[in-house]
């Protein structure tokens, strides 16, 4: 009779999120449930399809319509971290791929069904020490260094989320 208790092999899920430039800033949110560690994240989600039926970038560009109401530009994988589990509890090991792109179109408009705040953060705010996850940070890093940032425009004051503030 064979041995049942075997260890199962390692699996993994995997997220795709994307990092949204526009003007010297990136978008940060604050998902309802959180896909990546922490209570702030990018726009994004986890993979359920077969391989090769549905593109990542495909998927990718209509969760970003669906949760924030913007069309981004070309998509270029610009880091990739592995984590175990959320902020909401235990979770698979999930390896999450991170798509730099650009603003196209559209008027910031977060589905509350799905994220409850969005801000666009100063590129160098995120860069700052301690200003983001070192996962956000290389993402940010590898990706300015492809396309460089547009400066920042003046515009109003905004209100802000509190992104990996220390109080």
């Amino acid at each position: 009779m064979p041995h049942t208790d075997a260890p199962q092999p390692m699996t993994y899920q995997v997220g795709a999120f994307a990092l949204i430039q526009h003007q010297g800033a990136y978008l940060i949110t604050r998902p309802r449930q959180p896909l990546q560690p922490g209570a702030q994240g990018l726009p994004g989600l986890i993979l359920n399809a077969d391989p090769g039926l549905n593109p990542v970038e495909v998927n990718l560009r209509r969760v970003v319509r669906e949760q924030v109401k913007l069309v981004v530009s070309d998509l270029r994988l610009v880091g990739s971290y592995v984590a175990r589990g959320t902020s909401a509890g235990p979770a698979a090991a999930r390896l999450h791929l991170i798509f730099g792109t650009e603003y196209s179109a559209g008027i910031l408009e977060p589905d509350a069904a799905q994220i409850t705040a969005a801000e666009w953060i100063p590129s160098a705010e995120l860069l700052a020490q301690g200003g983001a996850p070192e996962w956000l940070q290389g993402a940010v890093r590898e990706y300015e260094l492809a396309v460089p940032p547009t400066p920042p425009t003046p515009d109003a004051p905004r209100p802000r989320l509190g992104f990996m503030r220390r109080r």
